[in-house]
């Protein structure tokens, strides 16, 4: 086997922040436009707020990362710790959409893959890959492996 095949990270989609950061763009242009004609510039110092907002966003969604590594799938996360599952330890692999309270939250990704394992003690765990976080083709390849060790198991459509 190559090292392809025996570990990889699933690489991040920048579609999450285009949308924030074409807005901020547009209003940032309005309000300089704003404060030149006016002569104040307060509005166009408040936008600034709104980019160092914009930029803790974009540092912790950075730090969420999905891998791969020798038949165990690996979640990193900022402020939580590390989740890895065994290909044998899955119980299930589902597509999800946040409810309106977990959304609120802001805790998990809106759209994702969720993987579930039973740990010894019966409590579950699980990994969440985001569907708007990472590179589609790469969560195929990840699906593909996880198939590949898990014949048995369901996928989401589309996702396999």
């Amino acid at each position: 086997m190559n090292s392809e095949r025996n570990s990889f990270a699933l690489r991040r989609s920048a579609g999450p922040y285009v949308g924030f950061t074409v807005i901020l763009a547009g209003v940032t242009g309005l309000l300089v436009f704003v404060s030149l004609k006016t002569g104040d510039w307060t509005p166009f110092g408040m936008v600034l707020l709104g980019w160092f907002f914009l930029a803790v966003i974009v540092y912790i969604g950075t730090r969420y990362r999905i891998f791969w590594r020798y038949g165990v799938i690996v979640q990193k996360a900022s402020s939580k710790t590390d989740v890895s599952i065994k290909t044998d330890e899955i119980t299930r692999v589902v597509q999800e959409t946040s409810s309106i309270g977990t959304l609120v939250r802001l805790r998990r990704p809106f759209r994702r893959i969720t993987i579930y394992a039973e740990k010894p003690s019966d409590e579950g765990k699980f990994i969440d890959v985001s569907l708007e976080h990472f590179v589609a083709d790469d969560v195929r390849k990840l699906m593909r492996m996880i198939r590949d060790r898990c014949p048995d198991l369901t996928f989401p459509k589309h996702w396999e």
